[in-house]
C-alpha cells in the first residue's frame, strides 16, 4: 500500500465525518428518521476510522493492531487521538448499535455521538499531518 492508497482511505473517513456532521444538525425529537441516520452513519465513520488507523500504522511501520480497541490504544500511544477514553466510549457506543431497536440505548448512542464529534476531526487532522509527512 502507498501513499496514494492511504490518502484514498482518508478521503473516504473525511466524507463519512462530514455526512455524520451533517445528521447530527437535526434532532431526533424532530424526526425518528435522524436517529436512525445517525446511528447508521456512526457505525461506518467509526469502522473506516479504526481501519484508516490500521493502514497508516502498516506503511508507516508503526505498530500493529487488528481491532477497534488494539487500533485505538495504538493510535493513542501514536499522538493521533488525545483522549483515550473518549475512543473508548465510542467503541462502546459502537458495541451498542446492534441493540438500538431499543429507543433508550439508540438515545445512549446519539448523545455519545453528538458529545464526542471532534474526536473524528481531531483523528483526521493527525492523520492529515502523517500524510504530509510521507
Amino acid at each position: 500500500m502507498n501513499k496514494e492508497n492511504l490518502k484514498r482511505y482518508l478521503e473516504k473517513l473525511k466524507s463519512a465525518y462530514k455526512r455524520l456532521k451533517e445528521v447530527l444538525n437535526y434532532s431526533p425529537n424532530d424526526w425518528d428518521i435522524v436517529l436512525d441516520a445517525t446511528v447508521q452513519r456512526f457505525e461506518f465513520t467509526f469502522e473506516l476510522s479504526w481501519k484508516t488507523i490500521k493502514r497508516f500504522a502498516e506503511i508507516l511501520a508503526a505498530g500493529e493492531c487488528k481491532s477497534g480497541r488494539s487500533c485505538i490504544k495504538l493510535a493513542y500511544r501514536l499522538g493521533w487521538i488525545k483522549d483515550e477514553k473518549v475512543w473508548l466510549n465510542l467503541l462502546e457506543a459502537r458495541n451498542l448499535t446492534s441493540h438500538t431497536y431499543d429507543y433508550e440505548i439508540a438515545m445512549r448512542v446519539y448523545q455519545t455521538v453528538k458529545e464526542n464529534i471532534g474526536a473524528f476531526e481531531e483523528l483526521i487532522e493527525s492523520l492529515e499531518k502523517e500524510l504530509k509527512n510521507l
